[in-house]
């Protein structure tokens, strides 16, 4: 599996919500694998979360500077790199740590349509 950076933070906060049916159901299905432990490649660009996406179109994401610009935020504030192997509940801790604690979310992706269904995810954690 191939998981950009910034969609680390979106696992952690999914709560069944997205653009649409196929969207969900897809971001379902990665969430549970991911959480149960299976290994992913950090990836720049397209990734198994953007495969159902509406922004994806011809396989060109519509707000790439915006998703890029996450992206770097991510891998600075962890400490990643593209192409490595990871496991998720190893990136989780590291974000609770890291971004969650330091009111970082806001930081790196406060201009996603998102971003205030993620801070209430936080807020009630």
């Amino acid at each position: 599996m191939q998981i950009r950076p910034h969609h680390i933070l979106c696992i952690g906060n999914y709560v069944g919500k997205g653009y649409s049916e196929e969207f969900t159901a897809n971001m379902d299905g990665i969430c549970e694998r991911l959480k149960n432990g299976e290994p992913f490649i950090l990836t720049k660009g397209k990734d198994d979360v953007c495969a159902a996406c509406p922004f994806l179109k011809d396989g060109v994401c519509k707000t790439v500077e915006k998703t890029d610009r996450y992206d770097e935020s991510v891998c600075t504030a962890l400490g990643l790199k593209y192409g490595e192997k990871y496991v998720y509940d190893e990136l989780e801790r590291k974000a609770e740590e890291r971004i969650y604690g330091s009111r970082g979310l806001s930081f790196i992706c406060g201009d996603c349509e998102w971003h205030d269904l993620c801070d209430n995810v936080r807020k009630n954690k």
